[in-house]
């Protein structure tokens, strides 16, 4: 079982319910991202609002059509 998004990019954000946040999604390639996020994540959760380095992979962004457009670096569902 491999998480992924549809358009790639994982989502790092506060969730839907209070004290819920969220760091999913990354497909096979979200280990080489893990020390940057991290310590984006760990400001997330101190502060109860994203990092501005992580502000656009909120969850929310597929109700709002603003996926993140990787540049064809990251994995595409639709090829698997």
């Amino acid at each position: 079982l491999c998480d992924m998004t549809m358009d790639g990019s994982p989502i790092i954000t506060t969730g839907p319910l209070p004290g819920m946040y969220l760091n999913c999604g990354w497909c096979y390639g979200g280990f080489k991202a893990t020390p940057a996020s991290g310590w984006c994540f760990a400001y997330t959760i101190a502060k109860d609002e994203p990092h501005e380095f992580n502000a656009p992979f909120t969850l929310d962004r597929f109700y709002r059509g603003l996926i993140i457009d990787d540049k064809g670096q990251g994995a595409t569902p639709r090829l698997h």
